[in-house]
């Protein structure tokens, strides 16, 4: 996949919450130019528990890759004994090389939608001079979590003040700690990512507990209950709340809406994307722009 042209490159993990994807993939595909999906080809999860994929998810998929954008990425990701943590960041690096040297690299997971993704795109575009040697000059772009804790009948219950920021986009991806790494240098974006994250059904967030990479991080348990606890009259209780990092997940503000589409529209319409810019010096921005002639 080492194509100049293939400046956006998207990666999906696939796993149990397979089906979120679609939703995401709306977001960015037409912006994308090439998209790679990721399974484990043993029906595994990261904790080792079995999954199920339907033959009908790749057929639904295939009918919406109108541009043979969207290669399938089967291997070996759960390997017994490893911490599900080290195999998230295995898995991340194994699917980096899959999708080639050179580009833009974007691991976006399948709950995570980029609305108006061509303002980042676009960005990133106009960047691009910034992926000729990436060894010498690794850039990493942050964007701003909008995370959805959870739902009801009437909207969603949202992570307010938009300060989370998660590590989304690199010229060199080399990744440490899921998609968390700390070699180059890495710049906010004001650019916001929702994320559905524990706004699911009970069943799926008893499923990703017990599934995902920060199984082992903490007291899933104890913090599933008090997800379970939450409801329209006690939301505002919920001060300084994060599982790990207390103070980064500050206060829940509750956005009406009747599913995700609805969400997402409304969301982007109250706080839509602005025009990206470069948060470099211009005597710095010269400097890159001719060591990359060079």
């Amino acid at each position: 996949m080492r194509n100049k042209k293939n400046i956006i490159k998207v990666g999906y993990l696939l796993s149990y919450d397979y089906s979120y994807i679609f939703t995401s993939i709306n977001q960015i595909y037409d912006h994308a130019d090439i998209i790679v999906i990721s399974y484990d080809g043993n029906n595994k999860t990261w904790a080792g528990n079995d999954i199920s994929i339907p033959e009908s998810f790749f057929n639904d998929i295939n009918k919406i890759d109108v541009h043979n954008k969207i290669t399938f990425y089967k291997d070996s990701f759960y390997i017994n004994g490893m911490q599900p943590m080290d195999l998230e960041t295995r898995q991340r690096n194994l699917m980096a090389e899959k999708m080639g040297i050179g580009g833009w690299h974007i691991q976006i997971d399948s709950d995570e939608y980029a609305y108006d993704f061509r303002i980042l795109a676009q960005f990133l575009r106009n960047n691009k001079f910034l992926l000729k040697k990436p060894l010498k000059n690794p850039f990493n772009f942050q964007v701003n979590f909008v995370t959805l804790f959870k739902k009801n009948t009437d909207g969603y219950f949202v992570i307010t003040p938009f300060e989370e920021k998660c590590m989304l986009i690199t010229n060199y991806p080399k990744y440490e700690y899921a998609r968390n790494k700390s070699v180059g240098r890495s710049i906010a974006l004001d650019y916001y990512l929702i994320h559905q994250s524990w706004a699911r059904d009970e069943n799926e967030i008893s499923e990703k507990i017990n599934n995902w990479g920060h199984k082992n991080d903490f007291d899933t348990s104890e913090f599933f209950d008090l997800w379970r606890a939450l409801n329209a009259d006690n939301y505002k209780k919920f001060i300084d709340f994060h599982p790990i990092y207390k103070t980064l997940w500050k206060e829940l503000s509750f956005f009406p809406a009747t599913n995700i589409n609805s969400f997402i529209k409304t969301f982007s319409e109250k706080y839509p994307q602005k025009k990206l810019h470069l948060d470099l010096s211009f005597t710095k921005k010269i400097k890159l722009y001719l060591r990359s002639l060079f």
